[in-house]
Order: structure tokens, then C-alpha cells, then sequence
């Protein structure tokens, strides 16, 4: 048989299966479940799509962009705290200093807060201290040890 042949016997074939009043359907999937894409085809426009994506990202604190290089999550995987710190290039050196200090203010600042509420419930409800739990007692200690080591890095700071 021939090329032409060939041809036009599919496409004798093709044409009497799809003059066929029986056949509603031609399909290849061979009755494959389908893939779990709800509204994979719900016909909604690409700008529709980003606005319901931008909400559904922000409810997850991520921020988009128009600038696509800024719509990524840099990972900085094995980068230390200081170095992420000391690369930082939105300030300058003494900006970070002065802003790190603010924020440690504003820390110790909660921490004084909740030292004087428990200090002041203990002693009002007559607490004594060898009634607190075992690892009451060990925090606390570690806490002022902390404290310690935090006084000693101030004094360096300055």
C-alpha cells in the first residue's frame, strides 16, 4: 500500500466514526481518573488569577510586586545572624547600631514590665520561694546570669 493510499484510507476510516450517530465521544485517556485541578479551566483571565494569587500570598505575609526579581523569597540558608546583619545595605553602620539599641530598649522594657507583675503577684498572694517549681528557680538563675553577661556587653558598646 501506497502513501496516498494509506492516507486516504484513515481518512475514510475517520470519517465514518465520526458519521456514526452512536458516537458521542472520541477520547484517548483510556478512562484515566482526572487530575485534581479545581478551576484549572474556569476561564478566568490571567489578571483575575494574580489579584486572587497576590491575596491568597499576603495572607501569608508575603509581599508582591510588580517587579518580578522581587516577587522571590531569598534564601540566605547557612548565612549567619551577624553576617545577615552586617550585609544589610539599607543602612549604614550607625544606623545599625542605633537601631538595634532601640529595639533592645524597647525589650528590656517588656522584660522589666513582666518582672514587676510577677513581683508584684508573688508578694501579694504571699508566694514564698521554696514553693516555686524547680525549674522556676532555674530560670532564674540563668536569667540573671543573662543579665549578667548583657550588663558586660554594654559596657563594651559604649
Amino acid at each position: 500500500m501506497k502513501k496516498s493510499e494509506l492516507k486516504s484510507y484513515i481518512k475514510k476510516c475517520i470519517q465514518e466514526l465520526l458519521s456514526d450517530e452512536d458516537l458521542n465521544e472520541i477520547n484517548t485517556t483510556s478512562n484515566i481518573d482526572g487530575y485534581q485541578t479545581p478551576h484549572a479551566f474556569s476561564g478566568t483571565d490571567e489578571d483575575d488569577h494574580k489579584k486572587k494569587m497576590k491575596s491568597k500570598a499576603e495572607v501569608f505575609d508575603y509581599k508582591s510586586t510588580d517587579n518580578k526579581k522581587n516577587n522571590t523569597i531569598k534564601i540566605n540558608e547557612g548565612r549567619s545572624l551577624f553576617h545577615l546583619f552586617r550585609d544589610h545595605k539599607d543602612f549604614s553602620p550607625e544606623q545599625k547600631v542605633g537601631v538595634t539599641v532601640r529595639e533592645i530598649n524597647k525589650l528590656v522594657t517588656e522584660i522589666e514590665k513582666l518582672l514587676t507583675i510577677s513581683s508584684r503577684f508573688k508578694s501579694e498572694v504571699n508566694v514564698r520561694n521554696d514553693s516555686l517549681w524547680k525549674t522556676t528557680n532555674r530560670y532564674l538563675l540563668k536569667i540573671d546570669e543573662k543579665i549578667k553577661r548583657i550588663s558586660h556587653k554594654i559596657k563594651e558598646l559604649r
